[in-house]
């Protein structure tokens, strides 16, 4: 299973209950089964540990460093997470324990434990019915959530953000299209995130009052990190993004030493963003590597390490993911 489905349980999850999955332990799949039914039965064994954690756990609102509830605060600082905010000229801060996406308050900083993702469905609207907004959109408010949103195998769009490598997607755009999140890009499922809601400029200007920790430092060699053993590459096809995965030895040794090879560091300074489509997420198992194209030709490593590739790598790589999963499917198919 990729980030991306649990993220999908998660949210089911959320349905009936407020979602707490605080074990990394539940997004641990064997893939590589021998035929694609018993591949599917691994992933949803897998969701049934992550939901039941979802279930079970209790989420209580963390310690932050903040003035209290509600309370105006003239160019203070708040943190939560290891994220801090540099509160904006006028605005006022509130903590809560669930933030609702939909019902945030304008020129207001939230410090929550978790988030309502039901709080934005529907997620499509039928054809004809009058499309749904919360009234919240868009409007100026920030959030920093400890409990924030999954991580995925291939995000909308990468940012640099204080030497971290930021993921940036929208949590729905129907319902609340002005609200973009922003978290860690590492194999955390649920790490701590910044809700921003606004037009595209007044986003960006936010997103300057938010500062994230370092993240982790490039490899001496300079090149990427990577498992010392590859068991399984998993990636997401277009058009539909469904999940592919590789698992015989042969395209998971082309996969690392082409990966391994790659040893021109990006400078500081010099990064691009890496976004969809044309970039390409592969989920190494202990780590993820984002590859960019023609437009964002550099890769990273949620371990560490940027480097410069060849424009169409990305894509290369994603076709020889695609062919091996191809082909366990038709000898599953011959089983």
């Amino acid at each position: 299973m990729n980030p991306t489905h649990v993220s999908e349980l998660l949210d089911r999850a959320a349905a009936s209950v407020t979602p707490a999955e605080t074990d990394p332990a539940s997004r641990l799949v064997r893939l590589g089964r021998r035929s694609v039914q018993r591949r599917r039965r691994a992933f949803g064994t897998a969701g049934s540990v992550a939901v039941a954690a979802a279930v079970a756990a209790v989420v209580a609102l963390p310690q932050v460093s903040a003035p209290p509830k509600g309370s105006e605060t003239a160019g203070a600082t708040v943190s939560l997470g290891g994220l801090s905010v540099a509160v904006p000229e006028g605005w006022r801060t509130s903590e809560v324990t669930t933030l609702d996406p939909c019902t945030a308050e304008p020129h207001t900083v939230y410090l929550a434990a978790q988030w309502d993702p039901r709080a934005t469905r529907p997620t499509s609207v039928p054809p004809g019915a009058a499309p749904f907004r919360c009234k919240s959109d868009g409007q100026a408010w920030m959030a920093v959530v400890q409990q924030g949103v999954a991580a995925a195998v291939s995000p909308n769009r990468l940012v640099v953000k204080d030497g971290q490598l930021i993921q940036v997607d929208q949590p729905n755009q129907y319902a609340i299209p002005s609200v973009w999140t922003y978290r860690a890009f590492n194999d955390e499922i649920q790490a701590t995130t910044a809700f921003i809601s606004g037009d595209e400029k007044g986003r960006e200007q936010l997103l300057k009052h938010v500062t994230w920790p370092a993240g982790p430092a490039a490899p001496a060699s300079g090149g990427l990190v990577l498992p010392d053993r590859i068991t399984n590459a998993t990636t997401e096809a277009p058009p539909t993004n469904g999940m592919v995965v590789a698992t015989d030895a042969k395209t998971l040794n082309q996969i690392r030493t082409s990966l391994a090879a790659l040893r021109d560091p990006v400078p500081a300074g010099e990064e691009c963003t890496l976004q969809k489509p044309g970039a390409v997420g592969i989920n190494l198992g202990e780590v993820t590597v984002m590859l960019g194209d023609a437009t964002c030709p550099q890769a990273i490593s949620t371990g560490g390490g940027r480097v410069r590739i060849a424009a169409g790598l990305g894509k290369e790589l994603l076709d020889l993911i695609v062919a091996s999963d191809r082909a366990a499917t038709e000898r599953a198919t011959k089983d």
